[in-house]
């Protein structure tokens, strides 16, 4: 929740609301943290007028990539049309502001590197 206000917040503050669309990068983030992370951005987009999303690519194409590691190069195309399906769900879910995930999903968990003094 902390992580979708804020992003809002920043967006209110400086996004034109003639821009109708933004696309945040995934990074390397998980399917599940970046779907957590976008829902709670777009519940917390009561009154900006903006499309917002992320650049699905990594996260949906890693876990596909994954079912064809030690295949051989053989495509594992049922179960990748099984994921990819899920996968679309779960980001449509996310796009909406309503993808559901388990307590503390899509939490920031980086670590301080030193102590902020007061």
């Amino acid at each position: 929740k902390e992580i979708g206000r804020a992003n809002v917040a920043v967006l209110e503050e400086t996004f034109p609301v003639a821009m109708k669309t933004a696309n945040y990068l995934s990074g390397g983030q998980t399917l599940e943290d970046a779907a957590a992370r976008l829902s709670a951005i777009n519940k917390a987009n009561i009154k900006g007028p903006w499309n917002l999303s992320f650049s699905w690519s990594a996260a949906f194409q890693l876990p596909l990539l994954e079912l064809c590691k030690g295949k051989e190069g053989a495509l594992q195309l049922d179960a990748m049309s099984k994921l990819y399906i899920e996968e679309l769900k779960i980001a449509s879910a996310a796009s909406k502001g309503e993808y559901s995930c388990t307590e503390g999903g899509g939490d920031h968990k980086g670590e301080r590197k030193r102590k902020l003094e007061d």
